[in-house]
This record gives C-alpha cells, structure tokens and sequence, in this order.
C-alpha cells in the first residue's frame, strides 16, 4: 500500500516537472514529504534500504507521468494557459501557512528573514529571464551540446528538489525544455541520456546541500523557502498573462475563462490546504520555545 501511495506521490511531482514554472519539490511540501525524500536522497548509502523503498517508486511514478504528460501539458498550456497556471497558483498559495508556520519555529527573527528576500528576488529575475527566452527546438546532438545538456540538466535537478523553483524553468531559461521535451515524446535515448546523468549527479549534490541546510540552519532554509515558493507564483501569474500560444503578448480570454481560472485557483487553495492542514494543526498545538 505504501508503495502505491508513493507511486502516486512520485506522479504528482512528474507533472509538475513537465510545467515550466512548478516545482516538484513544492509538490512534495504539498504532500508532506519534502523532508523525507531530501533525507532519502542524502543518506541513500548510510540507509539503503530505507531510502530505496521510498525513492525507487516516487522515481517510479516521476517517470510514467513525465512520459504520458510530455503530450498532454504542452497542448493544455497552448490552448487553456490561464486556467491551467491558475490551478498551480491555488495549489502554490496553499501551502504559504505551512512554510510560514516552519519558518517561524522558536520564534520570529528578522535577520532569518533575509534569505526569504533574497530568494524572493532571485524568482523575479529568473521570470525577467524566461521572458526572452529561445524555444526553438534542436534535433541534432554533438560531443559539446551533450555536456552542455549534461550541466543544465545537472542545474536544473538541484533546482527540481527546491521548493518553488521549477527544473523545468531552467531548461526554459538556457533553451532547451523544448527539445527536451520532443525527445521524450520520440524517446530520443542519445539526446536524453547527457541530460539524465545531469540530473542524476544533480539530486545528489543538492540534497546534500538542502539536507545540511535543514539541519544546521532550520529557519533560515524554511525563510528562504518560502521566498522561493512565494517568487514562483509571481512566474506563474506571467506565464498565464503572457503565454507563449500568444507570442508572449498581454492576453485575457473571456469572462466564462477568468471565472473559470478563479474557480480552479480557489480548488487548487483549497486542496493544499486540506493535504497541510494537519502540519498547521500540530503547529498550533505545540508552544513555540
């Protein structure tokens, strides 16, 4: 059953990967396990078998939806940009009050705060970023662009296992998420293979990183958190307003469009509310030192 439960979970932080702008790393905050697969990650050696049963089905789940959704979020995003977008900033927004209430353990310290403004900024100019950027698609690969593949994807892991910033943005910002992609819907092994050794070493490195962080520096990490996850709906609300079906131009659509849009924001708040709502409630129950 837990395997299931994983495998699910492991789908969920799949499709948001596939979306430019959403993070797999916030869907596993949504869902609760953000701690737990960093630990996983960091301490695969140390614990084994503990970390593979979690791991080996979210990896699972990750790569059935990355491979089934590769063909179903490119045309929703073209025709419904809006609406699509504005589920995530609901499912996004929802889970502020968790991330606060972390952050905000033993009190609050307003020099902790500076890593919120700094990451908060840092997902302003990578939207300012994804604005001009190239989506061209490239089909042919040499020695050079798969160790520049290689790099990007390596960057863009340790950026998928951070809340708020998406994977799949940085390839959008260096030119590639297309291409990437068109490879998976071909399964373009030559092409993907520089890029799944990238992400590979990426997850790795990162969650080292991350895992360091959570535990000498708890409320600094959970500050700049929720800086990053604040940062991204600012990169969600662009790519609605301006999505690439539009050339990238100011665009609304119809009234039943924007009722639509506010309706589903309202559900995507409403269900990260209810996946964290038990995370509030014991925050509330415990007294802060």
């Amino acid at each position: 059953m837990e395997f299931i439960k994983n495998l699910l979970r492991g789908v969920g932080m799949g499709i948001a990967e596939v979306i430019p702008g959403v993070s797999g790393g916030t869907m596993a905050v949504l869902m609760n396990m953000y701690d737990k697969l960093i630990d996983a990650i960091s301490h695969l050696k140390k614990q084994f078998k503990s970390s593979i049963s979690l791991l080996l089905p979210l990896l699972l789940g990750m790569a059935l939806a990355i491979l089934a959704f590769s063909h179903v979020i490119t045309p929703l995003l073209q025709n419904y940009p809006m609406q699509v977008n504005f589920l995530f900033i609901g499912l996004v927004s929802g889970i502020i009050p968790m991330l606060f209430r972390h952050a905000s353990k033993g009190g609050f310290k307003p020099l902790q705060t500076v890593s919120f403004f700094v990451m908060f900024m840092l997902m302003i100019l990578m939207a300012c970023f994804y604005s001009v950027t190239n989506t061209a698609v490239i089909t042919t690969i040499n020695a050079a662009a798969s160790v520049r593949f290689a790099l990007i994807g390596f960057l863009a892991a340790v950026c998928l296992i951070l809340p708020g910033v998406s994977g799949s943005m940085i390839m959008v910002i260096f030119g590639i998420y297309a291409s990437v992609m068109a490879a998976i819907s071909r399964l373009d092994l030559l092409f993907l293979v520089p890029v799944a050794i990238g992400i590979v070493c990426g997850l790795i490195f990162g969650s080292k990183i991350i895992d360091y962080c959570l535990h000498h520096f708890p409320q600094a990490t959970y500050f700049a958190i929720l800086g990053l996850v604040s940062g991204s709906i600012i990169s969600l609300v662009q790519r609605a307003l301006l999505p690439e079906s539009a050339g990238k131009v100011f665009t609304l659509p119809g009234a039943g469009g924007i009722v639509i849009s506010v309706l589903l924001m309202a559900v995507g708040i409403g269900v990260s509310l209810l996946f964290t709502s038990d995370v509030l409630i014991r925050g509330k129950k415990q007294p802060q030192s």
